[in-house]
């Protein structure tokens, strides 16, 4: 029963970076319109890809205050 749990827990974690792919997006048909418009097309990343490494930095420093307190404590 192990080997079968392993086997599956191997293939799921191989096949899982690759099902990203299938969903996909195609691009734009050939000799159809243009792929935003009216011009200007505004990127939808503006400033979230920002506000993400924001956070990113924000709770990895939380996360060493908390670790230096403990180790203060214990």
């Amino acid at each position: 029963m192990k080997s079968v749990l392993r086997l599956v827990v191997l293939a799921g974690s191989l096949a899982l970076p690759l099902i990203g792919g299938l969903w996909a997006q195609g691009g734009p048909p050939v000799g159809g319109p243009p792929p935003c418009w009216p011009p200007p097309c505004i990127p939808v990343d503006g400033g979230i890809s920002l506000l993400i490494g924001a956070g990113v930095l924000l709770g990895a420093k939380r996360a060493l205050d908390l670790r230096q307190a403990s180790k203060r404590t214990a």
